[in-house]
């Protein structure tokens, strides 16, 4: 059930609001008030309170609230310590099978939670409440925490009393409410296409094919490291493509979904180059390790701030390059492993002609006449459902496809290349973070 002008009622898991409902496909809104909540068994409830008025619609939200509390038996939760709450917690976040990456997470932010309880001398867990809870922000920022670790702390905490109330340790979640403005990510460095061919030059081997890999296909470095030789492709038409099934956790990807990249023409000649050691295509090729020889040529080549570089940052130098050659936007979102994507949101708006020519009118004075219907503008909304003849084309050109050689100096790289006149790269500025 939609709702609009929602509010959630204190002290209760009870949310009211005006009811909206389809005529004729238009969306009316109802003069009187609904109510959201999860009974007895758990299952969601959309109930009319059947009044206008916001006032008798709370009066009637915690009436509901006193039957649901009638219903089911009383918690007596005033000597539950808070120390115990979250080892049960914790407990049963493992039970459910969570990655091991993601476990050491939870155990180190609830770790600051009773660390944060010890230093206040808070004891039970009845005692934490909305003030607490922002005073624990408080110590979080003290700490010196970054912005994206104290909101991940935070939401833990939140889903620890959530959790808590659920399964009937605490009788009242005194939580509900309380809000997070999200984290935003700190700036993150781009490599150009320059400077990844000027790392693809300095390495050799195993080493080289990674680097040439991470920088023309935008794996994520555990898909890297954990890709086998039965998960390429190898067509001697296409030029063949990566099968991405695995690279995270519990033998899967990040994302949990398996997605195919075409392996670019300058991957493919180091690939068919790389001798077969073992069952995997990079073998050797470690995060740490990897990272710690990329911060060391970057130094070395001197690129500005290079020790700031990160793996990542390939990632960012693919996606650019996409934004760059007018790949559709969702064919890149795809290509990454992502249902949406900030960071790619602002390579395709640096490269939006629409965009850009319309700020240019502002600057000279002039005017110029845009198309609502524009794909550039679509995508910015969101709305694109269409590929323009230039993206499929593009999309051709990395899939190596007959037929549009003409093309493929825009998006290959020849034996001959020149990184200087290869490719227009855009100078970029990351502004998120891509993961």
């Amino acid at each position: 059930m939609k709702l609009t002008d929602r509010e959630r009622i204190e002290g209760t898991e009870i949310t009211i609001g005006r009811r909206v409902h389809y005529k004729k496909g238009r969306a009316v809104e109802s003069d009187r008030y609904a109510a959201e909540y999860r009974d007895e068994s758990g299952k969601q409830v959309a109930e009319n309170l059947k009044t206008e008025s916001r006032l008798e619609a709370r009066k009637k939200a915690l009436a509901i609230h006193a039957r649901l509390q009638d219903g089911r038996p009383r918690v007596a939760d005033s000597r539950l310590a808070l120390a115990e709450l979250v080892d049960d917690y914790f407990i049963a976040t493992k039970a459910r099978g969570v990655a091991p990456k993601t476990e050491w997470k939870y155990r180190a932010d609830l770790g600051k939670l009773k660390e944060f309880c010890e230093e206040q001398k808070l004891i039970l867990a009845v005692r934490f409440g909305r003030e607490l809870f922002y005073r624990y922000r408080e110590w979080l920022v003290a700490k010196e925490y970054q912005p994206k670790t104290v909101y991940a702390a935070l939401m833990i905490c939140k889903q620890v009393f959530k959790w808590g109330h659920a399964e009937g340790k605490v009788r009242e979640n005194r939580l509900v409410g309380t809000k997070l403005a999200v984290a935003k990510a700190r700036p993150q460095p781009c490599f150009t296409t320059e400077q990844v061919e000027l790392l693809i030059g300095r390495t050799t081997g195993v080493e080289q094919v990674a680097i040439a890999t991470l920088g023309y296909a935008g794996l994520r470095i555990g898909e890297v490291e954990q890709m086998q030789w039965i998960d390429l492709r190898l067509d001697d038409q296409s030029g063949g493509v990566f099968h991405v099934r695995r690279g995270g956790s519990n033998g899967t990807t990040k994302d949990k979904d398996e997605r195919f990249v075409p392996i670019h023409p300058r991957v493919r000649t180091l690939i068919d180059m790389a001798p077969r050691l073992s069952a995997l295509v990079f073998p050797g090729i470690t995060e740490r390790a990897l990272l710690k020889r990329i911060k060391e040529l970057c130094v070395q080549l001197k690129f500005p701030g290079g020790k700031s570089y990160k793996l990542h940052s390939f990632r960012h130098h693919f996606a650019s390059l996409c934004a760059n050659h007018h790949v559709a936007h969702r064919k890149a979102l795809a290509w990454l492993g992502h249902s949406s994507s900030g960071i790619l949101e602002l390579y395709y708006h640096l490269t939006d002609a629409d965009s850009q020519a319309a700020m240019q009118s502002l600057a000279t004075g002039t005017s110029v006449e845009l198309k609502p219907t524009a794909e550039g503008n679509l995508r910015a909304m969101g709305e694109s459902k269409i590929e323009t003849d230039a993206q499929k084309e593009a999309e051709q050109v990395v899939m190596n496809l007959p037929g549009v050689a003409a093309e493929r100096v825009r998006f290959e790289l020849t034996s001959g290349f020149k990184p200087a006149t290869a490719f227009p790269v855009l100078r970029l500025r990351p502004l998120g973070h891509l993961s």
